[in-house]
């Protein structure tokens, strides 16, 4: 929709010595990187379909950044660098997780897999990429196919993405962390709500947001202990679950 900007860019690009970062940095910095989401009245009365780009369009995060973002919220984001590339295998059910296959005496996958340990969490830039095996917590969201290559990667909005992020169990075991998390900072129902908003979303909830939160934590009367832990948990998870947590705005 520019194509004189783009003559433009070339051309400085070309005569500041073809410098990369430079021309990042000059993109980076420029108004139009830096916009917002937001819709404007006089804007859409001129260009509905923002053909023009006089806002940012709301982009869902990739794949990867789904994983490692959650993994960063939890606080199990191992920021270790460089390394041999995290293994993928198959475990009992056919999901193919981030663990070590073992092998029976014929040498035959067992159906179970070995933990990590920390390199579990590493980021996912440094996750094996196998077209026969791909990372099944980030497969629904679009992940690049590598068969016979992948030149731009979709996007798309499907039922399986709603369907994993309900019920694999990596996204239960770290929407528990999370409650751990908030649990370990305060017992305080609005503080705990507070604290979960800024976490997920980081930003702080309005007085509507933080009164449903707190209705739907408090537990019934005489309930133990682990059913005010649920309700936190499926806080976490339901937050992670949302748009508000998937799409950059």
């Amino acid at each position: 929709s520019h194509p004189e900007l783009l003559d433009w860019l070339a051309r400085d690009f070309m005569d500041e010595g073809w410098t990369l970062k430079r021309f990042h940095r000059q993109l980076l910095n420029s108004t139009a990187y830096r916009q917002v989401s937001a819709h404007r009245p006089e804007l859409d009365a001129v260009d509905v379909d923002n053909r023009l780009l006089g806002r940012m369009n709301v982009r869902r995060l990739e794949a990867e950044t789904v994983r490692d973002s959650i993994l960063q919220i939890s606080g199990k984001l191992a920021t270790k660098l460089f390394g041999k590339p995290i293994p993928v295998s198959p475990d009992e059910v056919g999901q193919f997780v981030v663990a070590v296959d073992t092998r029976d005496s014929a040498g035959r996958p067992s159906g179970t897999v070995e933990a990590l340990g920390e390199d579990e969490f590493r980021r996912s830039i440094y996750v094996q990429v196998r077209r026969s095996m791909p990372l099944s917590v980030i497969e629904p969201f679009d992940l690049p196919r590598m068969a016979p290559n992948c030149e731009r990667r979709p996007v798309s909005t499907a039922a399986p993405q709603a369907l994993l992020m309900l019920n694999n169990p990596f996204m239960v075991q770290q929407a528990g962390l999370i409650g751990d998390r908030v649990r370990a900072t305060s017992s305080d129902l609005p503080t705990q709500a507070t604290l979960t908003w800024r976490l997920i979303y980081g930003r702080t909830p309005n007085a509507d947001e933080i009164t449903s939160a707190v209705e739907f934590l408090t537990p019934p009367p005489d309930a133990p202990p682990e059913i005010a832990a649920a309700n936190l948990n499926l806080l976490c998870q339901t937050l992670l679950c949302s748009n508000g947590f998937l799409y950059v705005e």
